[in-house]
């Protein structure tokens, strides 16, 4: 069981701190907070990798599920997806943004890369930023085991996101620490500034006389 202190340490973590999971090294960039008005919370950290992937690390917390009522996730956003109602094999992307704004019922069963993923909640509620504060609306998608989440995202702007995440034990995060740079001391050299001038002064006498 991980302590508190070390889960402390990591919902600490900043632009600029990093971790360690399975032998890769994620870099923060930024953080975020989403609360909806029935208690769900999410903290995300958008994450960068030394090959300029982005992944997100979330910390869930779910008044639903009180078996589990906090998890942490690695998120991933999927590049230019194909997400396929099971039911009739459409492809739902062009338009499940204006059926998630219009409050719509979620499709039953999605498909993705030929995986199935079956609907188990919505929420909406008020995003916050480093900058600014907006609303929401995901779409949360399990596979059969419960370890791998589809979330879809629609934002009021239009713009329309979709993750594959996947179950992680915070235990298994490693956090690097920052290296402490030593300052050294470098005081201001008066006797060799002393010295140096006597000299210049005795060679110019020398030349004189």
């Amino acid at each position: 069981m991980v302590s508190t202190s070390s889960l402390d340490r990591l919902q600490s973590l900043r632009a600029g701190d990093a971790f360690s999971y399975y032998k890769l090294n994620y870099s923060v960039k930024d953080y975020s907070s989403y609360t909806d008005a029935k208690g769900y919370q999410t903290e995300e950290w958008l994450l960068n990798t030394h090959s300029d992937l982005e992944y997100y690390l979330l910390r869930e917390v779910d008044p639903d599920n009180s078996s589990h009522l906090v998890n942490w996730y690695l998120s991933e956003e999927v590049a230019e997806p194909s997400l396929f109602n099971a039911e009739n094999q459409d492809n739902i992307l062009t338009y499940v943004w204006k059926n998630m704004q219009e409050h719509n019922t979620p499709y039953p069963e999605l498909k993705l890369y030929g995986d199935s993923y079956y609907f188990e909640s919505k929420t909406e509620g008020s995003y916050e930023g480093d900058y600014d504060k907006t609303t929401r609306i995901t779409w949360d998608y399990w596979d059969r085991s419960h370890q791998r989440n589809l979330a879809i995202e629609a934002w009021p702007d239009g713009d329309l996101h979709v993750y594959l995440t996947k179950l992680i034990k915070p235990e298994q995060i490693t956090i690097i620490e920052k290296q402490l740079v030593k300052k050294t001391s470098n005081p201001f050299p008066i006797f060799q500034v002393i010295f140096s001038v006597g000299l210049i002064i005795w060679g110019l006498l020398l030349v004189m006389g």
